[in-house]
């Protein structure tokens, strides 16, 4: 199959050139001998060699395609502009680093910023915030957007950063669901990466779009998740993620625009002349939410750059896309010239082991594209160079590579940094300018070259850019030439208004071929020295003598032309080609990676082939069963067999030098995930595993669609894309893109590009912005070869046959592309176009219907069809002929690739313009005139308008050759009518035979005023195939908007083909005064297949007479079995029966017990077979001997029950939330158990019995497994009866309680883009009716007597009064209303005239209020059948706004055989919280069931109940508890037999069980984008039957009062702080503050310890903390203003949890803060006995066992550790009392220790006390203890010296007293 490959040889040039003069030498040889020449045998673009006999014949016998395959889409829509809503919620931070810190979260979108409240001194914050982000802008832009969460500690001025988080938005979306729930976004330090983690931060983030549906998840309140394995990462991610460094290196760019957007420049230019190019590039990149620019290079449209950005971000990056983007920088503002995205997706593999590889890319060139060159000041098109929009022309391309390398440890220095850090060092001073920051106005004007700052760079995550060496291997390699050769076939539907001047075409690559504005072709210029060496080869070899065989080949345009118009409609123009079909041609030349492209073409290839199996699947199905599962195999097959062709090839590929990294680890993948896929589907095939459906099949195939198609996008690009255009007087008018890889040639056939050397049709379009409703510019069809010149000899191979080449005049005898194509036949055709029908059209008038009419071009001719007014769905039932069409060339190439017919489908307007509703595209079936005749079938034609489906159409088109004895000789065809128009021939026309439609009408509803006057006299209108019938008018839509005349039926001729059924159109007009009536609102039904009869029903009315006549005899049996005592034994119950066993419910359900049935059996004889959950238990109980009553359920069981002690404390009183919070449990373990299981789905659970029977003709097995032992510890919840909890509205679940009629939108206005399938306000009304339709029968007569069928089963339409009950649970997730970030929501219900505004009741300040209201309504229907609660949010001044409304239609509900009125509990009880609501018990409910479906039964007989041949046995015997008597109930069993109605056989359906739903709400402003959600239900009770109990009471539970009261008794070994001044002696003045996270108002501290020195603490000291708490959510309320500002209080729930922390004292600075302790009041580690068992690490490792919660215990004393950065500060030892808020008053205690309860004073070291209160203690203490005997001595050596002094001062005076006195 494929050429063998050896190993590459290198060749010279001028070998080269011999080649080609070979091949023109031998023009009339074939490829094969050519490729045997001996020259031929050199290097193909990969570098292999072709082997003589394999050579260029390609693997399939069938020759190729003369033309591409016909694509219907005319063209791509615009890419839509679209609205998206982020929602973020804040639930809780843990584990944030810093000591006493205030976080406070800020979230960043694009410029948005918003805002958490702050906490206070906690360093796990609780915030259960919710922040919503409106976003409009098309979906790829929008999801570069980074989401950046920040948590700071909060300071009045400049709060200092803790930690950031970065995801972009395109990954939230990419999630399942939109969204994270429920997990823990990783904090890290941008500023510094080597400090680890700072903490995580719980969030939950959704992104939506219009019409995405939110999932729900219900919130895990774990005080103990696990954070590590659940972090806010996407799935397959590792949990620890390193850092790494991101290298995008810019080597150079080539080809730019020379273009300077200031006035100057352009002035300069005109008087200088364009000397140099007016560009000074720069490149600007752009990841994670960080930007890095190069330095600027003046005056130049080919710079070298040879610098790189470094980004350092966590791997694998939570933000995909790196944007690339060259800018021009100008003196006034910079201009973006182009902008380009690399998606990390497509350039690493995130597989685990050796398949995975990091993102590297390149060194490779990227194609850039974007608006026209022109030099233009204002450019119109801008927007596309900033990547808004395909771009229209080549820009230029950039070199570039990208490196990532995973930091081991932070940011230490590796051998690739080190290696740059040498050459960085000494480039600093002069690139300083470089490197502006992460945004140009932070550059780093201190970058002087000092080491110290790149060293902190480095640690930072700021980008870098710096420039680096080229490694001599990187230099690009050589380059190849490539030979573009196109031929313009035909060129027709040119716009009228660019028709009437010459026209040519312009094709190019790149700059080649870009004659009116090309830029430089690289390598054409003078090179520089630096660049004459890098690039070692010139590029077009100038210097080879080769510029005159340059010149002569480049003719990328074709000549002009001046346009003819269309004959018949001259609609358009044409350009007359006739024989002479113009060609281009030229060369260019560029970088040999073609494999690259061969690979993608494979691949494309394959995915293909499959898309087109599947398709053929689907066709398949309509017509047979067993054909499309073998056609699926088949494809399956041939799908393996091209995988393993392609892994052959891949694997022998010889390692050449010119690939990347990346092309040698993209090809591995490639091969490695064929691999998988092809091992998948030989499994499917060979079914081993499973048995594959059809539709799993198909839906597998799909899936190696998308993988395949994602391998094919080729991210290095090669070869950029040819752009063709249309000139209009060498004006740039259209264009059309056309990739480079699918012209590609190689001699290769599986290697080839699809389109390359077929003929393909272009549809040209507009450049930029298209206007509305814009036209087709030009259809083209063009040959299109583009190859290596190697092989330029098989360019025209693929031509259609019959064609002189016409050569340019320059040839110089070489061998040259044809200037044009001659092809001298000529045939002369005639195209009829039948158009028969077409259906779902677009509407286009403001009535909401069209005036359609169609457009057929083909070739030279345009014809319309008759215009059918008002209508989607025209019949024009015409055919056009178009005679005198010449083709020319051979007639067998005509006949096998026709051209092709365009249809274009108009609104007829009888002012202005027609409106455009779509095309399709066509090919004509071909006869030849010695062909026979055989008439073509009718088929449906997809049209677009746009990207949007606007219809089918329903038509053929032949194109016959005119024999030359004239146009006679032709089939003939049908006369015309008087207006000319000729009719589809009979023989093409579909085969008609008769129907009867039958109708039911039921009712209008919901009808909007029409021209400003409300509908009153409504009629309905139906029509089908020509042929309709009226219902009768309604007199007064306000009193009673049902029908009188419930049915009618009309004859009509439909085609025996169901698939070829027209459309059925439903039509509303409204009666006004005077007989005038006014088009309400229509609707088409486009397939009938769902209203076709189904001749299976009669079956079942004759097995149910069966049933009753064998009824004796069944009444026989059932004596025999009852006295047998084992119900089980051997013997065979008679074989028409069934046994269901079906338990009793004890009132005390297991956790387990389903609300549905909780197993199914299938059993071969389509009897389901039903189980109850305990079955067992009964079966075991049986074999023992009489039936013991195990539990003896009572009716009053839920007076005396155990409870658990969680209950006891929580709550005494169960009620109806114990049993929302039990089934919120229980659905959440469902979830989890089985997070796959689909909807609807009854499986059996875990723990149930598996019961298998399989029934052969004479045996019975029955396996039975024993159940589970069920845990016992259950969370300690009691086991309550539960309820239902839907994710979603009821509605969604029953299929719209659509069974016994169908509601139809009536649409009026025009149908807008943007708005289809979501267009909520062209919708003006319903219709609810029904239609059956069946063949005519031949003796109508016996029909019409009776009832018509469609009306069985139909309940009376009178008016109903009925009594509405309305429970609104609570609301989630609700859209802000309030300026800052909060809501007031309040209840709006409308029914009709009534309107319940619930306004006093609003919750303040919440998004999640539960709201526990019931209302009661009394309504009538029809008049009154629509619902709807709407939330409002309450504001002071001003009106209040609309949040969001939900509407139910409660008719649909109440007549639903699914009985949607009042839902099943789970079991019966009397009394108590489950007691039974609805007015009928069940076996009322059962009789009346059985009644209406005409069904045999029910007959209850101790321990069953039989309904026809179906027995369901149970329990229906109970004991009274309190008098022992037993009472016989068969409720209990009639309930379970409800509960599994669905498996009776014929009639059975689910029947509502009790529920709660979860409707989400929507507001008209923001379409299809949900504002929150609501959990509700309604209770219907009909008014004629007695009246209900009353409304059970779901008002919310208060939460209970409770005191904690905590007493701090000492504190040890806490680290002492102060040191003394005199002694060095260390030691801390110690107090304990505590409070309740939330209540920070209500901090307590106790009196201070001063001087401890041992860091023990002795206070006695209580604490009394009164707080609100509600048990069953294990949440605490908390009730306080906002800020001083606040008119009212809000509501918050929080975990209780409670914080102490130790101080140090400090008088004259701020106290330091030593140690803190959190503990939550649910879960918190035990205390140690002593202070030394106390230890940190037990604390924080405590498993759940070790835990209490104080709800529990009420009262606990022991020790716990004090801890500051993880490291043990202290200890504590305390007690804390739980008492209730009863209690406290009861016996209060006094807080401190003051009375009442006194505590005794503390026993403290004489050392505590403080130097500002007791100075003298101070004294005594610091100095005299420690100082004592200086003190002593050096107060005696004061008195010794004080002695001498006096002694020495009074001596002379003595001495001289003495010498007088004595003398």
């Amino acid at each position: 199959m494929f050429g063998l490959k050896l190993k590459k040889k290198k060749k010279n040039k001028a070998e080269k050139g011999l080649i080609l003069a070979n091949k023109a030498a031998q023009d009339g040889q074939s490829d094969t001998e050519a490729s045997q020449e001996g020259p031929f045998h050199q290097e193909r673009p990969e570098g292999d060699l072709i082997h003589d006999d394999v050579a260029i014949t390609p693997a399939l016998s069938a020759p190729p395609k003369r033309r591409s395959k016909l694509l219907t889409k005319i063209h791509d829509g615009e890419v839509k502009s679209q609205n998206y809503q982020i929602s973020i919620t804040i639930i809780e931070a843990r584990q944030l680093v810093g000591e006493n810190i205030d976080p406070v979260v800020t979230i960043e979108i694009g410029d948005e910023k918003k805002q958490s409240t702050v906490k206070e001194g906690t360093n796990s914050p609780f915030y259960n915030e919710f922040f919503v982000f409106d976003f409009i802008g098309p979906q790829v832009h929008l999801f570069d957007k980074i989401i950046k969460i920040s948590v700071f500690h909060h300071k009045l001025i400049g709060s200092v950063l803790i930690g950031s988080f970065k995801v972009d938005l395109g990954t939230v979306y990419n999630q399942p669901g939109h969204q994270f729930c429920d997990k823990w976004a990783l904090l890290t330090d941008p500023g510094n990466i080597r400090t680890g983690t700072k903490g995580y931060l719980k969030c939950d983030i959704n992104v939506t779009g219009k019409g995405d549906t939110l999932r729900t998840n219900p919130k895990t309140s774990d005080a103990e998740e696990q954070i590590e394995k659940n972090l806010l990462i996407p799935q397959g991610f590792p949990s620890e993620r390193p850092w790494a460094r991101f290298y995008v290196r810019l080597y150079r760019a080539e080809g730019l625009p020379k273009m300077n957007s200031s006035i100057m420049a352009n002035v300069t230019k005109a008087f200088v002349g364009d000397s140099k190019d007016l560009v000074d590039p720069f490149v600007e990149v752009s990841f994670a939410g960080q930007t890095g620019r190069t330095t600027v290079q003046k005056n130049c449209a080919d710079p070298i750059w040879h610098e790189q950005v470094v980004f350092k971000e966590m791997f694998p990056p939570l933000c995909r896309r790196v944007k690339i983007q060259v800018w021009d920088e100008g003196s006034m503002n910079d201009v973006a010239l182009a902008t380009h995205f690399i998606d990390l997706k497509t350039i690493s593999n995130e597989q685990d082991g050796d398949k995975g590889f990091l993102p590297t890319f390149g060194p490779a060139w990227i194609n850039l594209y974007g608006s026209p060159r022109n030099h233009s000041l204002m450019d119109d098109f801008q927007e596309l160079n900033e990547g808004f929009g395909e771009g229209v022309a080549f820009r230029g391309r950039i070199l570039v590579e990208i490196a990532v390398e995973i930091l081991s440890g932070g940011a230490q220095e590796s051998k690739f940094s080190k290696a740059l850090k040498d050459l960085k060092l000494t480039s600093k001073d002069k690139d300083s300018k470089s490197s502006k920051g992460s945004s140009k106005d932070k550059a780093d004007k201190a970058d002087d070259g000092k080491p110290q700052q790149a060293s902190d760079k480095t640690n930072s995550t700021e980008v870098e850019v710096e420039p680096f060496d080229v490694p001599p291997e990187i230099i690009p390699g050589k380059y190849e030439e490539f030979l573009l050769f196109g031929a313009f076939f035909e060129a027709t539907m040119i716009d009228r208004k660019i028709g009437d001047k010459p026209i040519s075409f312009e094709v190019s690559i790149g700059n080649f071929g870009n004659l009116i504005d090309g830029g430089s072709h690289h390598g054409k210029k003078k090179k520089s020295a630096e660049l004459a060496e890098e690039d070692i080869l010139p590029l077009l070899h100038e210097g080879e003598g080769d510029a005159a065989h340059d010149a002569a080949i480049s003719m990328s345009t074709t000549c002009p032309e001046k346009p003819l118009v269309t004959e018949g409609n001259r609609n358009y123009n044409y350009l007359p080609f006739e024989a002479k079909k113009p060609c281009v041609s030229f060369i260019s030349s560029w970088g040999d990676q073609t494999f690259r492209l061969h690979w993608s073409n494979m691949l494309e290839r394959m995915a293909d082939l499959l898309e087109e199996g599947i398709e053929e699947v689907r066709e398949l199905i309509k017509i047979s069963q067993e054909a499309p599962e073998e056609k699926m195999k088949a494809v399956f097959g041939d799908f393996i067999r091209q995988s393993s062709a392609f892994i052959s090839e891949a694997e022998k590929k010889p390692k050449t030098l010119n690939q990347t990294t990346l092309d040698k680890k993209r090809l591995t993948l490639c091969w490695q995930e064929l691999e998988a896929m092809a091992k998948e589907a030989n499994g499917i095939i060979q079914q081993q595993k499973k048995k594959f459906s059809l539709d799993e099949m198909i839906q597998e195939a799909q899936n190696f669609v998308e993988k395949i198609r994602f391998l094919v996008d080729e991210p290095q690009h090669t070869i950029p894309d040819v752009f063709i255009w249309m000139l209009s007087s060498n004006r740039r008018v259209a264009y059309t893109r056309v990739a480079a890889k699918d012209l590609l040639y190689s001699p290769t056939w599986e290697q080839m590009g699809k389109h390359c050397g077929k003929i393909k049709t272009h549809f040209l379009k507009l450049p930029g912005k298209r206007p509305a409703g814009w036209a087709v510019q030009a259809k083209v069809d063009v040959y299109l070869w583009l190859g290596s010149t190697r092989f330029s000899s098989a360019m025209m191979d693929n031509l259609p046959v019959g064609y002189e080449a016409e050569m340019p005049s320059t040839a110089a005898g070489t061998h040259h592309p044809p200037s044009s194509l001659l092809y001298q036949a000529r045939h002369v055709f005639q195209l009829r176009a039948h158009m028969y029908q077409a259906r779902g059209l677009i509407a286009a008038d403001s009535n909401g219907l069209s005036d359609p009419f169609a457009k057929v071009t083909f070739l030279s001719q345009c014809q319309t069809t008759k215009v059918i007014s008002q209508t989607l769905s025209p019949t024009w039932n015409q055919m056009l002929l178009f005679n005198e069409l010449v083709l020319h060339g051979d007639e067998k190439e005509l006949a096998e690739s026709p051209p092709l017919v365009v249809v274009e489908l108009y609104d007829s307007d009888a002012v202005g313009k027609p409106e455009y509703l779509g095309a399709t595209v066509a090919a004509p079936v071909v006869t030849l005139g010695y062909q026979d005749y055989e008439p073509p079938r009718l088929c449906y034609h997809p049209i677009f308008c746009g990207n949007i489906s606007g219809g089918d159409l329903l038509a053929v088109f032949e194109l016959l050759q005119v024999p030359s004895t004239g146009l006679q000789a032709l089939p003939p065809i049908d006369p015309p009518d008087v207006a000319q128009i000729y009719p589809v021939p009979a023989n093409i026309r579909p085969v008609l035979s008769k129907y009867r439609v039958e109708v039911l009408f039921w009712g209008v509803r919901e009808m909007k005023k029409v021209q400003l006057l409300s509908v009153d006299r409504p009629q309905v209108l139906i029509e089908c195939g020509g042929r309709g019938v009226k219902s009768c008018v309604i007199q007064s839509y306000k009193n009673n908007p049902n029908f009188s005349v419930q049915a009618d039926t009309f004859e009509v001729e439909l085609p025996e083909n169901e698939l070829l059924h027209p459309p059925l159109s439903i039509c509303v007009v409204d009666w006004r005064a005077f007989g005038r009536s006014t088009l309400v609102g229509t609707y088409t039904i486009n397939c009938l297949k769902q209203f076709l009869w189904k001749t299976r029903e009669p079956l079942a009315l004759i097995s149910q007479m069966d049933g009753a006549q064998a009824e004796p005899a069944i009444s026989d049996t059932l004596i025999v079995k009852e006295s047998s005592e084992h119900p089980r034994s051997s013997q065979d119950p008679p074989t028409d029966h069934v046994y269901i066993g079906v338990e009793p419910p004890p009132t005390v359900v297991p956790y387990s017990a389903q609300v549905q049935p909780a197993i199914l059996v299938d059993i071969p004889d389509s009897s389901p077979m039903l189980e109850s959950e305990h079955e067992p238990a009964a079966w075991e109980a049986s074999k023992e001997g009489p039936v013991k009553d195990v539990r003896k359920p009572s009716r009053r069981s839920t007076k005396r029950r155990k409870r658990t002690i969680a209950d006891e404390s929580a709550e005494n009183v169960i009620d109806w939330w114990s049993k929302y919070y039990a089934s919120l449990q229980k659905a959440q373990k469902e979830k989890e158990s089985n997070p796959k299981e689909k909807k609807g789905h009854t499986d059996s659970k875990p723990e149930e019995v598996v019961l298998e029977i399989e029934d052969g003709p004479k045996k019975k097995k029955d396996k039975i497994l024993k159940k589970k032992p069920k845990d016992v510890g259950n969370g300690g919840i009691p086991n309550l009866a539960v309820l239902k909890i839907f994710d979603g509205d009821l509605e969604s679940e029953f299929n719209n309680f659509e069974d016994w009629v169908k509601t139809f939108e009536l649409f009026r206005g025009k149908s807008t883009e943007d708005d289809h399938g979501l267009d909520g306000d062209r919708v003006i009304g319903k219709f609810k009716g029904s239609f059956c339709i069946y063949k005519s029968p031949e003796e109508s007569s016996s029909e019409d007597k009776g009832q018509l069928r469609i009306q069985q089963g139909i309940p009376p339409n009178h008016p109903v009064q009925v009594l509405i009950r309305v429970y609104i649970v609570a609301a989630f997730n609700l859209s802000p209303a309030d300026p800052d970030g909060k809501s007031d929501p309040y209840i709006v219900l409308r029914l009709g005239k009534t309107e319940i505004k619930d306004r006093d009741k609003y919750i303040p300040k919440q998004l999640n209020p539960v709201f526990g209201r019931s209302f009661e309504i009394q309504a009538t229907f029809p008049k009154e059948s629509l619902l709807t609660v709407l939330i409002y949010d309450h504001d002071m001044i001003g009106t209040d706004d609309l949040i969001g409304e939900t509407k139910i239609d409660l008719e649909n509900r109440f007549y639903s055989k699914h009985r949607a009125i009042c839902g099943l509990q789970s079991q019966y009880e009397v009394e108590g919280y489950n007691a039974w609501r609805d007015t009928s018990k069940p076996t009322e409910i059962l009789t009346k069931l059985c009644k209406d479906n005409r069904l045999d039964g029910p007959y209850f007989s101790p321990g069953k109940i039989q309904i026809g041949s179906k027995v369901f046995s149970g329990k229906t015997v109970f004991t009274e508890e309190d008098t022992d008597e037993t009472v016989e109930s068969y409720e209990h069993l009639a309930l379970k037999v409800l509960h599994s109605w669905e498996d009776v056989p014929e009639v059975g359906c689910r029947l509502v069980p009790e529920h709660i739903e979860t409707r989400p709400l929507y507001h008209k402003d923001k379409p299809g984008m949900e504002q929150g959600r609501l959990q509700m239900w309604v209770d219907m009770f009909p008014k004629d039957m007695p009246q209900p109990g009353p409304p059970v009471d779901v008002s919310p539970r208060k939460p209970k009062g409770y005191e904690l009261r905590v007493t701090i008794w000492n504190t040890e070994d806490v680290i002492l702080e102060d040191e003394n001044i005199f002694t060095g002696q260390k030691s801390s003045d110690i107090y304990v503050k505590g409070w309740l996270k939330g209540l920070e108002d209500d901090k307590q501290e106790t009196d201070v310890h001063y001087n401890s020195l041992t860091g023990e603490g002795n206070f006695n000291w209580r604490f009394l903390f009164p707080f609100q708490y509600l048990p069953a959510e294990k949440q605490m309320v908390i009730t306080k203003r906002e800020n001083i500002f606040s008119l009212e209080k809000m509501e918050c729930k929080t975990p209780a949890v409670l914080v102490l922390q130790v101080w140090d004292f400090e008088r004259l600075s701020s106290d330091d803060f030593l140690g803190s302790l959190e503990m939550n009041l649910n879960s918190f580690p035990r205390a140690a006995k002593s202070a030394k068992a106390c230890d940190l690490s037990k604390f924080e490792n405590a498993s759940e066992e070790n835990k209490i919660s104080i709800f529990q215990q009420k009262r606990v004393r022991g020790w716990w550790p004090f801890a500051k950065s993880k490291e043990l500060t202290g200890k504590v030892e305390a007690e804390f009392h739980l008492v209730t808020a009863e209690e406290a008053q009861k016996s209060p205690v006094g807080k401190a220790r003051k009375e009442p309860e006194p505590l005794p004073k503390p026993n403290r070291p004489d050392t505590s006390f403080s130097w500002f209160v007791n100075p003298f203690k101070c004294l005594y203490h610091l100095i005299w203890r420690n100082y004592k005997k200086y003190i002593i001595i050096g107060f005696l050596l004061i008195i010794l010296i004080v002695f001498l002094v006096l002694f020495i001062y009074t001596l002379p005076g003595a001495i001289s007293r003495r010498i007088v006195v004595g003398s």
